[in-house]
């Protein structure tokens, strides 16, 4: 989303905005883990790094961290030189990201003490992830899914003695009969192999790092006890299936939980008929970068997901004021775990009984049914 620079397996770094003058500040401080599908995409995105969030009151960071094979591949051996087993780098790389916010933050004004991660798509099973996993425990405070909820479905199980089997054909196919061997390999040659294997990256199941499937950790309420944010955009099936399914399970636990549906269209989109806001739309107004995250590579490829043309489009008005509005509401719920602000929105609490969710558009509203919520893009064969 308007990042470039090369690749690399030196990745493990942060961005850091910050409108603080001092250190002593103390403003809540709110932890972004990116999307791509633990495979792709940066941290270091213009959008994702856009001042208008930190205006709110509070200190943004930004994550990389190691992704694919990189990141996910488990193998015996592997597992055998740690006291965690393989397949989760990526997932500790995450949490190493949340100690040093910890230890560094308050040089950025930043309150150690109040920390929300959050995440869209694959940044949402990152945000999970850190919610299941143990180690992360005393990290952070709230956490927000944007359109990235399916781990904590029963579909979403990587155990594993599946991973290390992938990760034997992996080294097989290049041609490594050692961790030594498999070391010497360039970082494109594992992709590589992994594609041609049929890698797919997900957090696994290791009796450690993830003692559990993440979807029994939620149904236990084994799952950090914080505040929750979850939901997804209009065009997004998500909605009728594991948005309300984190929601059941958070809120049974006692947890407070908010969901949302985010139905807002920019302007040149508004009037294609068809054309219903799609993945990752949501992220250009959270992050109050409007028009800069509307003419991103990324909103352009995805556009086409929601049904609507391919190009640049067109604000106004309204853009601006969703995207402040949208900064706003996300930077209230890391100052206390309370998304409400008063004179613009009273966010109720959802509940399995009380099914009620905000509608993110212009009005903002509360409304229920989140299920009912879903309109399906005018495309052939829906993605997400």
């Amino acid at each position: 989303m308007g990042a470039g620079g090369p690749i690399s397996e030196d990745c493990l770094y942060v961005n850091v905005v910050t409108a603080a003058e001092t250190a002593g500040e103390k403003r809540p401080v709110m932890v972004f883990f990116h999307g791509g599908g633990l495979t792709s995409g940066t941290g270091n995105s213009t959008t994702f790094n856009h001042p208008m969030l930190s205006t709110k009151g509070v200190v943004t960071v930004t994550v990389n961290s190691r992704l694919g094979p990189i990141g996910y591949l488990a193998h015996p051996e592997l597992s055998d030189e740690t006291d965690y087993n393989s397949g989760n780098y990526g997932t500790l790389d995450l949490k190493a990201s949340l100690e040093w916010v910890r230890d560094n933050i308050e040089a950025f004004g930043g309150d150690l003490d109040n920390v929300t991660i959050f995440g869209e798509s694959g940044g949402g099973t990152k945000t999970i992830s850190q919610k299941a996993t143990p180690m992360a425990r005393d990290l952070f405070d709230a956490a927000i899914v944007e359109s990235g909820s399916a781990l904590v479905s029963e579909q979403r199980i990587t155990m594993l003695d599946d991973s290390e089997a992938k990760g034997e054909e992996l080294a097989a196919e290049l041609g490594a009969d050692s961790l030594e061997a498999m070391r010497t390999a360039s970082w494109q040659d594992i992709i590589k192999a992994g594609d041609e294997v049929g890698f797919r990256a997900n957090v696994v199941v290791d009796g450690n790092v993830l003692p559990k499937p993440v979807s029994e950790m939620f149904a236990n309420g084994e799952q950090a006890q914080v505040p929750l944010i979850v939901g997804a955009n209009e065009g997004e099936s998500s909605l009728t299936s594991s948005v309300p399914l984190m929601g059941n399970l958070h809120s049974a636990s006692g947890a407070p939980t908010y969901l949302y549906n985010f139905t807002h269209l920019p302007m040149g989109w508004r009037d294609e008929e068809g054309c219903v806001a799609f993945h990752g739309l949501e992220l250009t107004y959270v992050f109050g970068a409007v028009p800069n995250g509307l003419q991103s590579r990324t909103t352009q490829f995805l556009a086409g997901s929601g049904g609507c043309s391919v190009k640049v489009p067109a604000h106004d008005d309204q853009d601006l004021w969703l995207a402040e509005r949208a900064a706003e509401i996300w930077a209230s719920f890391a100052k206390d775990g309370n998304p409400s602000v008063p004179g613009l929105i009273d966010w109720l609490p959802y509940g399995e009984q009380d099914n009620v969710y905000l509608d993110i558009g212009i009005p903002l509203e509360m409304k229920d049914n989140i299920e009912g919520s879903y309109v399906r893009p005018n495309v052939e064969n829906p993605r997400f």
